[in-house]
């Protein structure tokens, strides 16, 4: 058995659904399950009808509309017939709730995920009718395989109940390609719930690990996790093989949008997972921990951020004067990205999105106790993956090389694989570019 992931951005036009069952045809001789994401954009348009209730039923009969012009595209006769009664059970539900929320207003976090599982659930009929009609023996399945606790926006999968569900479905559903919706799951009460975006590659490693299947296959638009975004860094290739902690580390870092938690379920299996494209060839496996032959592997640069720099001579061996800089960060709703703090505990460095730092820097102004000074550059992060940075020559190389730019401070990642680099928002670029001509030294 295999478990194929198809992502929503290339599921735009009738040709992509051509290219997928093409994809798909070559694993059918074992049982296959595909996770599907909803169409492309569309979350984002059903986001909408929840953030702007009076244009909720217009938007939804815009949505409604293309999940219908999309299915006439890729199914005829009787397979359209088919998909048509379902698509019709789906969008009438959909359109109910429109007009509910047009009528009241009403906006929280598990209307909200009620209304985002319409994308995934819309695409699995879509995507079902459309291999139906590519002659691929395949069964759409609405409902989600996941069964969650009720965290809604994040929902966490609960593995044991996840796991029955999945073999009850298994026995019912005797095709040969069954396709499930990722990122949504539902609570054991019938809630709907989803995991994060980007949760459909989540969706995919967890029934992997609740069936015990030995390979995932992400396909997307790219042909695998590259060694730097091929927009910025030139030669830019992709990676054959990473490792968990490496993969882990890039996806952290957003070099490849994979949902934060995918390969989770992967460690301390023996489950191969690989990323590959849809429209041209190539992939990454990512399977293992470190091993002596793998070396540097890729570059991710996060940008768009501010170093915030509080100084006080009242903070050395005060008890709690780091702690009181956190809880404020934590009543401002502020993410720290990065921090770090010299031993002599004169200054402690933070790190966050350029969008929070004015209002952080309010907050933390109201430490007299324990501030004096407070300042704010611009900066960008600059992050090196490899297992070879366990190494010290490596690493000191990789550290040697940085250098020469001046970086504001440095700190490793999970088992030592990455580092990454604060610089001033100017010099950030030439040293991301200086490091993936390192890393491309070290590329098979």
């Amino acid at each position: 058995m295999r478990i194929i992931k198809i992502g929503g951005s290339i599921q735009k036009d009738p040709n992509d659904y051509h290219l997928i069952a093409e994809k798909i045809k070559k694993f059918t001789d074992d049982k296959v399950i595909v996770v599907t994401s909803a169409l492309k954009n569309v979350t984002n348009e059903l986001l909408q009808v929840t953030n702007e209730p009076e244009k909720a039923v217009s938007k939804v009969s815009e949505i409604i509309d293309r999940h219908y012009d999309m299915l006439s595209k890729v199914s005829n006769g009787k397979v359209f017939e088919e998909g048509f009664q379902l698509l019709s059970k789906v969008t009438d539900e959909l359109a109910k709730v429109a007009w509910a929320i047009g009528t009241l207003g009403e906006n929280n976090p598990r209307l909200r995920d009620y209304v985002l599982s319409f994308g995934e659930r819309m695409a699995v009929i879509i995507l079902g009718e459309a291999l139906r009609s590519y002659g691929i023996d395949a069964r759409p399945i609405t409902e989600p395989p996941l069964i969650t606790d009720s965290n809604y926006g994040e929902a966490n999968v609960l593995l044991p109940e996840t796991k029955e569900r999945l073999h009850a479905l298994l026995e019912s559903v005797k095709s040969k390609v069954v396709i499930v919706p990722g990122f949504i799951g539902t609570t054991p009460e019938g809630k709907y719930t989803t995991i994060g975006r980007g949760g459909s590659d989540y969706s995919a490693t967890v029934i992997a690990k609740a069936l015990n299947v030995k390979e995932v296959r992400l396909v997307t638009e790219v042909p695998g996790i590259m060694t730097g975004d091929p927009r910025k860094f030139k030669g830019a290739k992709t990676i054959p093989r990473l490792s968990l902690e490496e993969a882990v580390e890039l996806s952290q870092l957003g070099a490849k949008r994979l949902h934060p938690k995918t390969f989770d379920p992967v460690f301390d299996t023996d489950i191969e997972i690989y990323v590959e494209g849809l429209y041209d060839e190539g992939f990454t496996v990512v399977k293992g921990s470190c091993t002596p032959s793998d070396v540097l592997k890729g570059i991710a640069v996060v940008e768009g951020l501010t170093l915030i720099d509080v100084e006080s001579t009242r903070m050395v061996g005060r008890i709690g004067s780091a702690a009181a800089v956190m809880t404020e960060a934590q009543k401002a709703n502020v993410n720290i990205i990065a921090m770090s703090q010299p031993a002599s505990e004169t200054s402690i460095q933070l790190v966050v999105s350029s969008s929070d730092a004015k209002k952080l820097q309010e907050r933390l102004a109201s430490l007299k106790e324990f501030v004096k000074d407070i300042s704010a550059i611009d900066v960008d992060a600059v992050s090196i993956v490899g297992c070879g940075l366990q190494r010290p020559e490596i690493a000191s190389k990789v550290i040697s090389s940085a250098a020469a730019y001046n970086p504001i401070s440095v700190s490793r990642g999970m088992r030592r694989v990455s580092l990454t680099f604060i610089a001033e928002r100017g010099q950030a670029v030439e040293l991301a570019e200086e490091l993936h001509e390192v890393v491309l030294k070290w590329i098979n």
